[in-house]
């Protein structure tokens, strides 16, 4: 199927997959340059929203998640950690993190916080790791090596709507941004096993009703679907196939901070829990990115594009301006400043304009250059559009402005 996003990804040469440990993703150059593109992005518009960035460590030690609840609720998909006499005497402390809370909450616990930091705002592109079963694993969708953008909002509770509606309109907007506009949104409430007590989810499940209907956003209620630590809303678009994939979620929490004593001194110099906001836009990075593939099928946005522009010389003789072309476009930045300059390549195969121009085609690039002798004396360059079949000459300044558009 060609809008298969593992199929593109062959054909993109953006990712692999290794048959022998399955739920894993080998990333190729061109798939690593859209994985940062897309990570780096958001971290820009995050730094500008107050979010301070956070790398907490792989592994997590095992009474860490007994205390917060995590254990009892993952254990099936946890990878425990230790050497192989612990393995065999089922003596292991440590296991590779599920999820990137726990090791947020060990940092804000390591500093005393005053209520005049709150919101604290600290967000992380966190590796986690989890054991699906092999029948679940499927491509980027589901993965057993997860990268996600996980935040947590440290507030007290007068802030929660504030945060709250931010973040309903920063998870749209994202969402506008990358073309996804059919955005399915839900509100899951508290399952049966679940921490806290029936005040805080109260309080935690009409806040977020609040927060929906303040943005006049239709919803639907997931019964008894909630993190066990709190309610949540799940952000879901479609796929090729038209499935629903559950991309952003936003999760209120009163009870884990309790467990985890993180605190704050409030106005009357007294110790409160902060109430803990979770929240990931994308999700999963690899989810994302597949949904994102098959929705396009692979022709991505000039922006997104992990090579903007390919450069086909006539012939050998051509090169060295093609290198000239290419080093006068690569020191151009591109239309988004904060993600680089333009990225250019040069086909140097010994094959003809023709099938240099297919496999072009095919690997989906937005504009391909030719260069030859006219272009060379004169210099310029002819230009294609990917989706047409016109060719225009234009000087490289010209094009370079039409690039940054």
């Amino acid at each position: 199927m060609e809008q298969d996003h593992k199929e593109l990804g062959r054909i993109l040469e953006l990712f692999s997959f290794n048959r022998n440990v399955p739920g894993t993703v080998y990333w190729w150059p061109k798939g690593t340059t859209l994985f940062d593109l897309i990570v780096n992005d958001l971290k820009k518009r995050l730094a500008e929203d107050g979010y301070q960035d956070l790398k907490t460590a792989p592994i997590i030690d095992v009474e860490t998640l007994k205390k917060s609840g995590h254990f009892d609720n993952y254990r099936e998909k946890l990878f425990f950690c230790g050497n192989e006499k612990e393995m065999k005497e089922e003596k292991v402390d440590w296991c590779l993190k599920p999820m990137s809370c726990p090791g947020s909450i060990k940092i804000f616990n390591e500093q005393m916080h005053s209520y005049k930091d709150l919101p604290l705002k600290f967000s992380e592109f966190g590796t986690v790791f989890r054991y699906e079963q092999p029948g679940e694993v499927n491509g980027l969708l589901r993965t057993r090596v997860i990268t996600q953008d996980d935040a947590h909002i440290y507030c007290h509770e007068d802030q929660i709507e504030t945060e709250l509606i931010k973040l309903i309109d920063f998870i749209h907007e994202t969402y506008k941004r990358y073309g996804f506009s059919e955005i399915r949104v839900e509100l899951s409430t508290r399952p049966e096993k679940s921490i806290g007590t029936d005040q805080e989810w109260q309080k935690a499940e009409e806040g977020l009703k609040k927060a929906l209907e303040e943005k006049k956003i239709d919803y639907t209620e997931n019964k008894g679907d909630g993190a066990f630590y709190g309610p949540k809303i799940d952000f879901h678009v479609k796929d090729s196939l038209g499935r629903s994939w559950q991309m952003g979620t936003i999760q209120l929490d009163f009870a884990t901070a309790e467990r985890l004593e993180a605190n704050y001194i409030d106005e009357k110099g007294k110790k409160q829990n902060p109430v803990i906001i979770h929240r990931a836009i994308l999700g999963s990075v690899e989810r994302f990115m597949a949904v994102l593939l098959e929705s396009t099928g692979g022709a991505l946005p000039t922006w997104l594009s992990p090579v903007q522009a390919i450069i086909l010389p006539v012939s050998e003789k051509h090169l060295n301006y093609a290198k000239k072309v290419t080093t006068m476009l690569s020191s151009q930045t591109g239309r988004v400043p904060d993600l680089g300059s333009i990225r250019c390549e040069i086909d140097t195969r010994n094959e003809s304009v023709g099938k240099k121009i297919r496999d072009a085609e095919i690997q989906k690039v937005p504009y391909i250059i030719v260069v030859g002798d006219k272009e060379e004396k004169e210099s310029n360059i002819t230009v294609r559009t990917r989706g047409s079949k016109d060719l225009r000459v234009q000087k490289i300044e010209e094009f370079s402005k039409e690039l940054n558009g």
